[in-house]
């Protein structure tokens, strides 16, 4: 079966549309005015209608959003539209961004910068993957029932396939915190966390489960009530009714403003509003948005047990409070559990402060998103160190044809056979096939490095993740066959090191293999090179090495710390 391509894509609204808006905010009929128990105010949706009218620019907005790469693809039968950023680091970690309903992909553009190139190097950095829900924005209208958070979740799990991305975390809010966490239970090889603003557990009716509650918990579930009385009509009008709803929000922009209006604070700046609405009004998406809530409400899936993958909550304290009781239930492996306080003293129980964390907290959602994944350390860090080490000498790669210390190898060959050492590492342990190729005759034709290397070494990655530190025997294509648990690793991330090393010096970078990890790797490469002498590594050389542990290393594998080309 044919993959649909990925096809590069631009915002680009005709004018007549933008005309054509214009003309009916201005010709738009008004309701009588009520006070704010009875919905959203006239004064709030005339002040916002205003802005619309008189202040927002669309093309300001359409330009700042093509300064980012966005494409579309086809998955499941729907149009799917996202951004994707990547970062310049080696080391980063992709990352998939979520939004929800009102919201939209403008939540999440003022932390593109921040989270693909953090200003300190000791950040991590993230590569981002920031789709349009099917139905939302330049993802829609969608044409076919059943998109919902399950049928969502597979089709990320899709996209992310098809960039590449073969280990990668998830992260989202509101929908996006219900869509993320089922990303983990489809993909929970490839899920390496998951971040959330709500963990949307709720009571399942058992009394006991509701015993000795405390006050901040007991506060939660009174909070959650009041929403329940007084907010909770979008909800079960889109959940039961979507398409009577649909006829106002697709004929008048005013319309859509009032109703999407109601889930964006008060304290929330104009523009910021007025760009998610104007995205619904302009890709005809009001209608087809709010079925998600439909599809939800009628769905035949509902997975059985917690998910698994570890799982880190940011909540803030004016938006939905989660009860970590409830929680636990349904999420076996939460590490990280924050609650931060943005309210600023203005607005009441509909503001939600805090919601929209991304674009109202920037600086407090990136720090816990990065605290988050960088906790989340893996079980074999020096199988890590050896994958970074190897990404680094990558990156810095001018020429891909020339020679390096592995006889007639250039540099294009050496990655092809670092890579089809760390693949095949994967194949033995998990049965899954191997390299597609032969790493000891590498042909030197490669067009896409990172499309090569990435997946095996997450590939890799994931494979001696299920190994126990204390198993004695772990498949291996060596000729010593089964090991020992951290030997096994540690011939695994030889490879990757002393390969990064072999790129790095051919292309006149500075070495990436650190003294900690040659001290680290020493005494693996004297446990396991001699079977290897000849096919893979040369005589071992003599010479000085002055207490250099990085020079004995390399000395010992035949490779001289002094080669130059």
């Amino acid at each position: 079966m044919t993959v649909p391509a990925l096809r590069p894509f631009r915002a680009e609204i005709p004018q007549s549309a933008l005309d054509d808006l214009q003309a009916r905010l201005r010709r738009a009929l008004w309701p009588d005015d009520l006070p704010a128990e009875y919905g959203v105010t006239n004064e709030r949706v005339r002040a916002l209608a205003g802005h619309w009218l008189d202040e927002f620019d669309w093309r300001a907005f359409e330009a700042r959003l093509n300064a980012y790469p966005q494409f579309v693809t086809e998955i499941d039968g729907e149009t799917i539209h996202f951004l994707h950023v990547r970062s310049s680091r080696a080391d980063a970690t992709p990352l998939l961004l979520t939004h929800g309903w009102p919201g939209s992909i403008v939540e999440y553009l003022d932390v593109i910068g921040v989270l693909t190139e953090p200003e300190s190097a000791d950040a991590p950095a993230f590569h981002l993957v920031i789709p349009s829900l099917p139905g939302f924005g330049f993802s829609g209208p969608t044409r076919a029932a059943g998109w919902g958070t399950h049928r969502t979740a597979a089709a990320w799990v899709e996209l992310m396939s098809r960039l590449g991305y073969e280990s990668y975390g998830a992260a989202g809010n509101d929908a996006g915190s219900m869509i993320s966490p089922e990303i983990g239970r489809l993909a929970p090889e490839k899920v390496v966390g998951v971040h959330v603003t709500q963990l949307f557990s709720f009571p399942s009716g058992d009394p006991a489960e509701l015993a000795d509650l405390g006050e901040a918990d007991q506060a939660a579930l009174a909070h959650l009530q009041w929403f329940y009385e007084n907010m909770f009509s979008f909800n079960t009008l889109h959940s039961q009714q979507p398409h009577t709803l649909a006829f106002a929000l697709a004929d008048s922009p005013l319309a859509l403003l009032a109703w999407n209006a109601q889930l964006f604070g008060e304290h929330l700046d104009a523009d910021f509003v007025v760009a998610n609405v104007a995205l619904y009004w302009l890709t005809g998406t009001g209608g087809s948005s709010i079925r998600f809530y439909y599809e939800d409400a009628h769905t035949t899936a509902h997975p059985e047990g917690p998910t698994t993958v570890p799982t880190g909550l940011a909540m803030f304290a004016g938006d939905f409070q989660s009860i970590r009781r409830f929680a636990e239930r349904d999420h076996a492996n939460i590490v990280s559990w924050n609650t931060y306080d943005t309210r600023s003293g203005s607005g009441g129980p509909r503001d939600a402060a805090g919601h929209y964390s991304a674009h109202e907290a920037p600086e407090i959602l990136v720090a816990d998103i990065r605290r988050f994944f960088a906790g989340l350390s893996s079980p074999w860090p020096l199988l890590s160190a050896a994958h970074n080490a190897l990404r680094s000498a990558v990156a810095g790669v001018p020429d891909w044809s020339v020679p390096t210390p592995c006889s007639a190898w250039n540099v294009t060959q050496v990655l092809q056979h670092a890579g089809g050492d760390q693949q095949g590492y994967a194949a033995f342990i998990t049965g899954e096939p191997g390299p597609d190729f032969n790493p000891f005759a590498p042909s030197g034709e490669l067009e896409d490095v990172a499309g090569f290397l990435e997946p095996k070494l997450a590939a890799a990655a994931a494979a001696f993740a299920t190994v126990s530190p204390d198993a004695e025997s772990v498949p291996t294509p060596l000729p010593q066959g089964a090991l020992p648990a951290a030997v096994a690793v540690g011939a695994a991330a030889l490879d990757a090191a002393v390969h990064a090393w072999d790129i790095a010096v051919a292309t006149g970078q500075e070495s990436p293999l650190s003294k900690e990890m040659a001290e680290a790797l020493l005494p693996v490469a004297k446990e396991l090179a001699e079977p290897l002498r000849g096919f893979a590594y040369a005589p071992a050389l003599d010479g000085p090495t002055d207490g250099d542990v990085v020079a004995e290393l390399l000395r010992y594998l035949g490779r001289d710390p002094l080669w130059t080309a």
